[in-house]
């Protein structure tokens, strides 16, 4: 390794303007000299003539408000979670003032330079100047160097040394080595096959939505015909969403787009060649960053081919998304502030959700001036709300080394080593089997940062070190370095990606296999544009940076990679420092993707909200919109409009501390089809429905929502029609220490009129008729104590149409009801209802007819202090299958009387939850049947949520016991039926 050598006299006469006032402050000098690459020669000094291109990057006015503020968009327990910052605000909020950037300015002139006018974003200063110049303002003197591939450039030998009193404002000069490059991280593997056909792009029909694109016929019989079997030595789109858990997903959102960092032009004709293959029909737009490439993309002359990857691999996965493809100059010529303004104009344009770069260089041959600026830059992409994923390298442990150019020495990759980037490393995988991607040719890179550090209780990767860990970085006593890779992706050409680039002599498209972490870093891409364009992540804006969030999600998530190294035996290393192993890894990270798990992790992440108690209150009706109760006048709720609630001072409502309430709403005089949904003022509406009706229903359900900053909550109704909305109170939760804690009991029944289960007979309950039941002392529930009750009720048998009212023993029945049913019908709704002085309930029967009457405890409220506080959540789905969230395999109606089992493990507040509040609605059953829900390793009990006949979609609110982590669903029926599941709030 080639040292730096003199370091020139530093300059420290004061300019002519402040000599007889001021003297000069001190010289500091920025960041560290760089090092020259293994195998460099120096040549001598180069001509003090030759002319420079320098950029003076700046700092953000408040460098530790800037990381606060990332931190707190990207985490979901803030109040400024995923309130990213728009377009263009950047540099009003954290760019360096006009002062400082005068300041800058007057002092780099003051120094003989002629600085120009700041950058459009604000970050940095170009400076025109001559080696001699540059080298008297930053005190430094330069070499020549020849390295070992033949190229020459030259390096400062020192850091550069700017006045003291504007050190603090920059972060580098780039410019003053032009030694390194960055290059593609991507491999091919010996083969190449032609096509049999030209079919165009344009002849075939775009790919249905949400469905993965199938390799087409031709492709397969190519490759068959060469002895290549797809997920053995290849694996096509189709399959590789599949194995990753990334395929079928309903994609109900569009405008997801996502950018490409490119240092070389990619032929239209090889995209449009792999979407006639796969019949999509994705948008590519091409946006040249300085003046763009020249050279045409040219397989012969290896120039498109990583672009022309990172363009298909991004089709193949995510064909819903579009494609900006930012093009710098020829990376052969690109200097490092090209490299720098691709990537700001990315991040300043904005107009990708998610980022993606396959280029990198060794972080120890990279000048630390461009690793300062890049930081920047991906620091504005994660205040912006842009996911930015990196490929960590081709030359395993040892990323210096190149093919001809072996270096031993142990290092990481740039710019995946970034704190504020996803780094993805490779691996190999032949059918279910996936390990370290290290063909002896190539290697996953992978290690620990010589440059990046955090403190270690605050930083993302607290709590998980890699074999092999070494302080690289020097990070002192209560901080960490960065570790690379975070999570991993297939990455091995010889079991890698089919794509089309160049032509024959014909004409014919070729097909290659590529590999390496250049696939990656797309194929992470490509998952983090799926759960961007997911209903619940669409809700709250992208994920943006998503590190800190990954580390937090349980380890089933990911696909663990136990087995291999990242030892790239060509670089003469051999000391086995990385090693795959159960858990986080430096070859692997965190491991390969569980893409629904992941996608379905990432947008529901919970924050933890205060505890709260129960506060019973007797039936109040807070809104009628048929008598002007709550609202002004008696007009019916127009269809798709919001009806605001207040509850803050509502009858029985705490004084202070609301945190959620506890509805039964009802619609009447429905006019066309649709739903309610109920949230919090203030926040997002969310994607989920709490009650469904079709023209002409009468139908209630119990909501139990969290309460608004300003005390209120609001009611949707999503529909084309009028509907009447009725609201009656039922209870508040707040953070009232003296409130009532939740226990859980059953599901048990208390009451069946069938039965004589609760009441001495089995006659129905007659018409206009009450029927009192016990609920202190049984079922194991307290004879003392019990202040409300959670009951599943349930009507069957009923002779006409009617409503069912609950309310607490001994007090007045209220004017509200709790379920409404039509002549013949079997319906359910949960009630929490306060409990009378003597224990008991009262449930009345409002038809003109009799019905039989069930109802099933699911918990109690108890003033003895031992039970579980209340959390809001929500609404965040957990289970949908339509889609498969939540459920395993790829989505799918339940089976005729079938069950599954809903994990709430994740990773969060929910793995200690002890009960959990949903709204599940089932829809599209194909027979009559009837849902339980239950806690999983418990008894299957005799009871039912939901009771459904074909074609119906029907809600309840369902509060049940957590046991195992997991809680069952089961379905009573011989048809197929498909079931939701929104989580509303969880006690722990």
């Amino acid at each position: 390794m080639v040292t730096a050598t003199a370091v020139a006299m530093i300059a420290t006469a004061a300019p002519a303007a402040l000599a007889d006032t001021t003297p000069a402050p001190a010289p500091k000098r920025i960041g560290s000299a760089p090092v020259a690459p293994h195998g460099a020669l120096r040549t001598g000094t180069p001509d003090g003539d030759a002319a420079l291109d320098l950029s003076v990057s700046l700092s953000p006015r408040d460098p530790a408000g800037l990381k606060s503020f990332i931190a707190a968009v990207s985490d979901p327990a803030s109040p400024q979670y995923h309130h990213y910052l728009k377009t263009g605000e950047f540099g009003p909020a954290f760019g360096p003032t006009r002062a400082t950037v005068d300041r800058v300015r007057a002092a780099l002139t003051a120094q003989g330079l002629d600085p120009g006018e700041v950058s459009a974003d604000g970050f940095s200063i170009p400076v025109h100047t001559t080696v001699s110049a540059a080298a008297k303002a930053f005190g430094t003197s330069f070499s020549d160097y020849r390295l070992a591939d033949g190229r020459t450039g030259l390096t400062n030998n020192a850091a550069p040394a700017v006045r003291a009193d504007i050190a603090s404002a920059i972060t580098g000069v780039v410019g003053l080595n032009t030694l390194t490059t960055v290059k593609p991280k991507h491999v091919t593997s010996k083969g190449q096959f032609t096509a049999k056909s030209k079919a165009s792009a344009a002849t075939v029909a775009p790919h249905a939505a949400g469905k993965s694109p199938q390799l087409c016929a031709d492709a397969k019989s190519l490759f068959s015909d060469n002895f290549l079997t797809d997920t053995q030595q290849y694996w096509s789109a189709g399959e590789l969403s599949k194995a990753y858990g990334m395929n079928n997903r309903p994609i109900p959102t569009t405008g997801v787009s996502v950018a490409l960092f490119e240092l070389e032009s990619y032929d239209p004709k090889d995209i449009a060649a792999y979407q006639a293959c796969y019949g999509t029909k994705v948008p590519v737009t091409a946006i040249n960053v300085d003046g763009g490439p020249t050279a045409p993309a040219d397989a012969t002359k290896n120039i498109g081919g990583e672009a022309a990857l990172d363009i298909e691999d991004l089709i193949g996965l995510v064909p819903e998304a579009s494609i900006l493809v930012y093009q710098g100059p020829d990376a052969n010529k690109a200097t490092w502030n090209q490299v720098l303004d691709t990537y700001q104009r990315i991040v300043t344009d904005n107009r990708a959700q998610v980022i993606s770069t396959s280029w990198g260089s060794c972080e120890i041959g990279t000048p630390p001036a461009v690793m300062a600026a890049e930081n920047v830059i991906f620091q504005q992409a994660a205040a912006q709300g842009q996911t930015v994923t990196s490929s960590a390298g081709d030359s395993g442990s040892t990323d210096c080394s190149r093919p001809g150019a072996p270096d031993p020495t142990v290092g990481t990759d740039d710019p995946s080593s970034q704190p504020y980037v996803l780094a993805v490393g490779g691996t190999n995988m032949v059918g279910a089997n996936e390990s370290v991607w290290n063909d002896g040719d190539g290697a996953t890179g992978g290690g620990v940062s010589s440059i990046w550090k955090s403190a270690t209780a605050a930083g993302y990767q607290n709590g998980f070190t890699g074999p092999g860990y070494n302080n690289a970085c020097g990070a002192a006593a209560g901080e960490t370095c960065r570790q690379v890779p975070d999570v991993a992706a297939l990455g091995d050409p010889n079991t890698g990606y089919p794509i089309t680039w160049g032509r024959d002599s014909q004409g014919y498209p070729i097909w290659h296999m590529f590999g390496g972490t250049s696939a990656s870093a797309p194929t992470w891409a490509a998952l983090i544009a799926q759960a961007d364009m997911d209903l619940a992540c669409a809700a709250d804006g992208p994920l943006g940076f998503v590190n800190p969030a990954l580390y937090k999600l349980p380890a089933s998530s990911f696909r663990d990679v136990v087995t291999g190294n990242n030892d790239l035996l060509s670089s003469g290393y051999t000391g086995g420092l990385y090693q795959a192993g159960s858990g986080y890894d430096l070859a692997t990270g965190l491991g390969a993707p569980h893409g629904r798990a992941i996608a379905t992790g990432l947008c529901k992440a919970l924050p933890e909200k205060p505890a709260g108690t129960f506060t019973p209150a007797n039936p109040a009706r807070l809104l009628d919109t048929r008598s002007a109760i709550g609202v002004p006048t008696t007009t019916p709720v127009p269809g798709n409009t919001t009806v605001n609630l207040k509850i803050k001072g509502a009858p029985g409502a705490p004084a202070s501390g609301v945190t959620a309430v506890v509805l039964n709403v009802t619609v009447t005089a429905t006019t066309q089809p649709g739903y309610v949904t109920a949230w919090p003022h203030g926040a997002t509406r969310p994607t989920s429905s709490n009650l469904n009706w079709v023209k002409g229903d009468t139908v209630a359900n119990l909501v139990t929502v969290p309460v608004g900053a300003d005390g209120s909550v609001d009611l949707g109704n999503v529909t084309s029609g009028t509907t009447h909305l009725i609201a009656d109170v039922f209870g508040y939760y707040s953070t009232n220490p003296s409130g009532s804690t939740y226990a859980s009991a059953g599901p048990a029944r208390l009451l069946d009129t069938r039965t004589s289960i609760g009441v001495p007979t089995t006659t129905p309950a007659a018409s206009k008729g009450t029927v009192n039941f016990k609920v202190a002392g049984a079922q194991g529930i307290p004879a003392t104590g019990v202040t409300a009750v959670v009951l599943n009720t349930t009507v069957t048998a009923t002779a006409q149409g009617g409503f069912l009212t609950a309310w607490p023993h001994g007090t007045t029945r209220p004017a509200s009801s709790n379920l409404n049913w039509a002549k013949g019908q079997t319906i359910a709704n949960s009630v929490i209802v306060p409990v009378g002085a003597d224990g008991s309930v009262d449930l009345y029967n409002g038809s003109a007819g009799t019905a039989h009457i069930i109802a099933d405890v699911f918990g109690y409220f108890t003033d003895s202090g031992t039970g579980r506080t209340f959390h809001t959540a929500g609404p965040t789905r957990l289970l949908d299958t339509r889609s498969g969230v939540g459920s395993t395999g790829n989505g799918g109606a339940m089976a005729p009387n079938s069950q599954l089992a809903l994990s709430l493990n994740d990773g969060n507040v929910l793995a200690n939850a002890k009960a959990v509040v949903l709204n599940v609605t089932v829809t599209g059953g194909t027979g009559l049947g009837f849902l339980t829900v239950w806690p999983d390793g418990t008894t299957r009990p005799n009871a039912s949520n939901i009771n459904w006949v074909p074609g119906q979609t029907i809600p309840n609110l369902v509060t049940v016991p957590v046991v195992n982590g997991k809680i069952d669903f089961g379905s009573t029926s011989p048809g197929t039926v498909q079931v939701i599941a929104d989580l509303f709030g969880y006690y722990s």
